[in-house]
């Protein structure tokens, strides 16, 4: 028997056929049967999953997100009944905005229905309705049967107009020798990095405006030249190197870029900085004497000194013998700290009093760390024999004594002399001396009245008894004549040109203390490499740096070193610290352990708009701080008085970062300060004692800030 439903889908013509008789006579007849639908069955809503789009944006109303089924309903007669209208857009019905308040699962499902967002920073959208089937009241959801409207969920995401913000840029300068022999730079996040919170690390891009100049970048996944740009995740994988190009004698190179993001938003153009330094020999060829006692090779480093760098030293016997003619330290590795361009590295010459061939020997440089080999990769020594105590310097190796001296090489007072001098005053005058301006020291206009040519009628007389004592090496170090003594013995200068008037007012007394137990000349030069706890602290010298003694030298005679107050605590001294300080920061800043700091005082200001100004106008960024002794630096640099720094957590609450980028590795807040998560102080303030307070970023400081940036 058939049910109503299959009826109404069967095309079957539904009749009764029947016969009617009288027993006389028989009439054939049909009976036909009219079925008449009835709706009893509810409409079903099957989906309704809502919209997602983004702002200002229209999407269709389609089956996949919105359907109604009724098994005994057209879907003509399948209705939306509109309670409510969205209220930040618009229900559009064939490209007009929909007029009366309902629409059909056939308007759906012939993708005549969209809805349109008008714009705004608004996030959701809404609008409700109740189904019907135009035959029954209620509608069934999720199984159960209701009358009251149910709501289209509309998700609205903001359109991204924001570029990817740069939080780390800094010059590279970590070298690192390949395996194929050349020199390369990871380019890493963690000296390049740009964040989007509405972007993907992968669609985050670094889009090459212009290429380095010398080197080229390479992929090393697919070991491709990269020439249009690289990704945020490529950096943070670290497969980006930039290769340096060995031909080519240079120690920095840059490429400009600009980052974007996947709806094409472009941060302002940016420049990358490439820099390292080259170590090599100074000179490629010595002569020295048997008797010389010591000769210093000179290894240079040019370029970017901001980071330390190390060379490995290698000693190749060629007719002379390691341990029979020369002997050197056991340490073959030379360290350059940031700022030093160049170490000593010496050799103590054997003398035997023999008479023999002269012989030979090479340095070698090699294994750079954090650096590339220069040109000037080798040395070639000469032993001289004395000759009976004598012996002369050929000029064949493009090398004189007297650029020997030039180039602040050591040789005893009596060149080729290894007799002791004669009884009499000590006469400098056999010294080959370079012309100079004068000298300085802190005996007033004595040193800047004596020239050079003047010193080599300078005799040095032991006070009181007119003893001679020789100095044990005479060497210049950059614009200082040094002399070198052993003992404990006062002295005077004299000129034997002058007038005893004369002799009188130049006379200075000078205190020669020397170590009591001498070290071997090989190893003068490891004594320098020593870690500081060996020493006597570097700044516990008896009379404080204050400035009043700002450029005050200070020898320290335990470490044979020198060091200069600059006003807040006394450095280690040396005609590089100079350099450094002079060429690379600067006019106004301050140089202080490899960065370049400026002081803005009395400047009411934001800590945005302090470190906008260190960023922009100073090419820098709000200082960060390195540990304790950095701190008090800070604090003392800024006449103690509050200041910005660059510790901030706007980025993600909570999570404290230097504006600069570098880790946070040292904290000094105040007692009780909200250093954690607190909403509206996110940026830091030093304060009394160089303490820290967490505070409004937005809050104006009538104080100062301090900019700083890495040489």
């Amino acid at each position: 028997m058939l049910n109503q439903e299959q009826m109404l889908k069967t095309a079957l013509p539904l009749f009764a056929r029947f016969i009617i008789s009288n027993g006389l006579r028989t009439k054939h007849g049909t009976f036909k049967i009219a079925l008449e639908a009835a709706d009893q069955v509810l409409p079903t809503l099957s989906r309704n999953m809502g919209l997602r789009l983004t702002e200002g944006a229209m999407a269709l109303l389609t089956p996949d997100v919105l359907q109604l089924s009724d098994p005994d309903t057209a879907k003509e007669n399948l209705t939306f009944l509109l309670t409510q209208l969205p209220q930040y857009g618009h229900l559009y019905y064939n490209g007009t905005v929909l007029l009366q308040y309902n629409f059909t699962q056939q308007d759906v499902d012939n993708r005549d229905v969209a809805y349109k967002h008008r714009g705004g920073n608004f996030q959701t959208d809404r609008f409700t309705f109740v189904a019907s089937d135009r035959t029954n009241q209620g509608f069934i959801v999720n199984g159960r049967v209701q009358s009251e409207p149910v709501t289209f969920t509309i998700q609205v995401d903001h359109l991204d107009k924001m570029a990817p913000k740069i939080i780390h840029l800094h010059c590279f300068s970590d070298v690192e020798l390949l395996k194929n022999g050349n020199y390369g730079i990871y380019i890493t996040a963690r000296s390049l990095r740009a964040s989007d919170p509405n972007t993907e690390d992968d669609k985050i891009i670094f889009k090459i405006l212009r290429g380095p100049h010398y080197g080229y970048l390479e992929n090393i996944t697919t070991g491709g030249f990269i020439q249009e740009g690289f990704s945020q995740k490529d950096l943070n994988s670290k497969i980006i190197l930039y290769v340096i190009n060995k031909s080519r004698e240079v120690n920095s190179d840059n490429l400009e870029f600009q980052v974007t993001d996947a709806s094409g938003n472009s941060a302002a153009p940016q420049r990358l900085e490439l820099r390292w330094s080259r170590i090599e020999m100074l000179q490629t060829e010595y002569e020295v004497c048997e008797n010389t006692g010591v000769v210093s090779l000179k290894i240079t480093r040019a370029g970017h000194l901001g980071e330390s760098a190390f060379i490995t030293v290698k000693v190749n016997e060629i007719s002379a013998r390691l341990g029979k003619d020369f002997t050197v330290t056991p340490s073959k590795l030379v360290q350059f700290d940031p700022g030093v361009s160049t170490k000593m590295w010496n050799i103590a010459i054997t003398y035997d009093g023999l008479e023999e061939d002269d012989e030979v020997f090479e340095v070698v440089l090699n294994s750079p760390v954090n650096a590339v080999l220069g040109t000037r990769t080798k040395a070639v020594v000469k032993i001289l024999d004395s000759k009976g105590g004598q012996c002369s310097y050929s000029h064949s190796s493009g090398q004189s004594k007297h650029d020997f001296w030039g180039r602040g090489m050591l040789f005893p007072v009596s060149s080729g002399s290894s007799s002791p001098s004669r009884p009499g005053n000590v006469s400098l005058e056999r010294i080959p001396l370079p012309p100079s301006k004068g000298m300085r020291g802190h005996g007033g206009d004595l040193w800047q009245e004596h020239s050079l040519a003047n010193w080599s009628r300078t005799r040095l007389k032991v006070t009181g008894n007119g003893r001679i004592v020789p100095p044990s090496s005479v060497y210049r170090n950059e614009t200082d004549v040094v002399f070198k003594y052993h003992g404990i013995v006062s002295l005077k200068i004299e000129d034997d040109t002058s007038s005893a008037e004369t002799n009188k007012k130049a006379q200075q007394q000078i205190n020669v203390i020397s170590r009591k137990t001498e070290i071997p000349l090989s190893d003068k030069a490891e004594l320098a490499a020593e870690p500081r706890s060996r020493h006597k602290d570097l700044n516990s010298f008896q009379k404080a740096c204050t400035p009043d003694l700002k450029g005050l030298l200070h020898y320290e005679e335990s470490t044979q070193k020198l060091f200069q107050c600059d006003g807040i605590s006394w450095k280690f001294w040396n005609s590089q610290s100079k350099e450094v300080t002079m060429k690379k920061c600067p006019s106004g800043w301050t140089y202080h352990e490899g960065s370049c700091y400026f002081l803005v005082v009395n400047h009411k200001v934001t800590w945005n708009t302090a470190a906008r100004a260190c960023r922009e106008q100073y090419l820098g960024s709000l200082t960060s701080v390195a540990n304790e002794q950095h701190m008090q630096w800070l604090w003392d640099f800024s006449g103690k008085m509050p200041f910005w720094i660059g510790l901030n957590d706007q980025v993600n609450p909570g999570h404290w970062e230097w504006n600069g980028g570098e880790p946070v590795t040292y904290t000094n807040w105040r007692r009780g300060s909200y250093h954690f998560s607190v909403r509206g102080r996110n940026c830091v303030f030093v304060q009394k004692r160089g303490k820290w307070q967490a505070t409004d970023c937005k809050k104006v400081k009538p104080n100062s800030y301090i900019c700083s940036r890495k040489l």
